[in-house]
């Protein structure tokens, strides 16, 4: 198991649950990245003052683990647990044996789904009927998510809730100055004079650096990429070597600057003029989210969750793949800056929903509506 968006949200969901006061007890795999991260939490300050703790719990076979659903359901009756919360589809099946195991021992505990990836190919099998049945409640972050779901598999349209990813306190308390825009930059390393163009993320094919890198040969010397993020882990691939020689060859070392990843990325949002996410398909995109509470200009593709986040005139797109197109976005965001106020605007109106308060509620009135209910 990597630490991608997946898990990040799981463990920033449980520990907002937690400091509202719920009872919360992580599942994870034993020194997996979610598990270094939830124990690290658990022993801060905050962690030690929250009812949060973790329990280690096996992996076992993806489809038909009976061994590990029936190990799963005593863990769920033996805790007295209301809820049995999970993000990752490998999951899925045993969770849902589970949960099945548990209605016939007369247990309390329920199966939320807090999808996170698209679901793009039909699953009305019997075989995923029985599976799918397990659920109680399934919570899309997005419209087109939700939209997938009911079409693709039998969750049906009651089931389904749209509850946004929700975003830390932090990421809403930006300074918008030029003085602290200056101030970050000095600390990246970036030019005061240049136009950046910034790409945070893990460096990763289907993340869309090499596009931004062509796009870059199309505009002039003043344009500069800053590429945040480290390559994928638990992965061989030979991606970043491959978008560091594509540099070579174009000779932009000068306009291209890597940096590692960064915990808490605002100072680079802030520091780039503008935000792209290049990825071939991103299901949500925690991205773009945080790049519209930095109150950053952005261009992204017309895939996916991007599209929706970004219509209603709240970023620019193009697309998926085309350098070209993408390069045409940047300059006429370069050229036309005084079109960037008003979509930052309306990207702010948009993601105020996205707020830890507004997200906790939402989640509350759910979990709660659906405890009061039978089944």
């Amino acid at each position: 198991m990597g630490w991608g968006g997946l898990e990040m949200n799981l463990l920033r969901h449980a520990r907002w649950m937690a400091q509202e006061g719920h009872t919360v007890r992580m599942l994870c795999l034993e020194d997996s990245p979610l598990h270094r991260a939830t124990l690290a939490h658990i022993q801060s300050e905050l962690g030690q003052s929250q009812s949060i703790d973790c329990r280690t719990v096996r992996r076992g076979l993806r489809y038909l683990s009976l061994a590990t659903a029936v190990h799963r359901a005593s863990r769920l009756v033996r805790y007295r647990a209301d809820w049995l919360w999970i993000r990752d589809p490998r999951d899925l099946d045993s969770s849902a044996l589970a949960r099945w195991f548990i209605r016939l021992m007369k247990g309390r505990t329920r199966l939320v789904f807090h999808q996170g990836m698209q679901i793009a190919k039909p699953k009305k099998s019997p075989y995923h009927r029985f599976r799918y049945g397990a659920v109680d409640a399934w919570v899309a972050p997005l419209s087109w998510l939700k939209t997938q779901v009911n079409q693709q598999t039998p969750i049906r349209p009651h089931q389904t809730h749209i509850i946004p990813l929700g975003l830390d306190d932090r990421w809403f308390d930006a300074e918008d100055s030029i003085q602290f825009r200056r101030q970050c930059r000095l600390e990246l390393g970036l030019s005061q004079e240049s136009f950046v163009i910034g790409l945070i993320g893990r460096i990763d094919r289907k993340k869309g650096q090499a596009i931004l890198i062509r796009a870059l040969t199309e505009m002039p010397p003043d344009a500069h990429a800053l590429i945040v993020g480290d390559p994928t882990l638990d992965e061989m691939s030979d991606y970043f070597d491959e978008v560091r020689a594509l540099v070579r060859e174009k000779d932009l070392q000068w306009r291209v600057h890597f940096r590692p990843y960064m915990t808490f990325p605002r100072n680079a949002y802030m520091a780039s003029d503008v935000v792209v996410v290049c990825s071939e398909q991103e299901s949500v995109g925690t991205v773009t989210f945080e790049a519209m509470a930095s109150q950053s200009a952005i261009v992204g593709t017309e895939s996916g969750g991007t599209a929706e986040i970004l219509a209603d005139d709240r970023g620019w797109t193009f697309p998926t793949g085309d350098h070209t197109m993408l390069a045409a976005r940047l300059m006429d965001i370069r050229n036309n800056s005084d079109a960037i106020p008003m979509r930052v605007a309306q990207g702010r109106n948009y993601i105020a929903q996205h707020r830890r308060s507004a997200i906790v509620k939402r989640w509350h009135a759910l979990l709660r509506g659906q405890n009061s209910s039978t089944g």
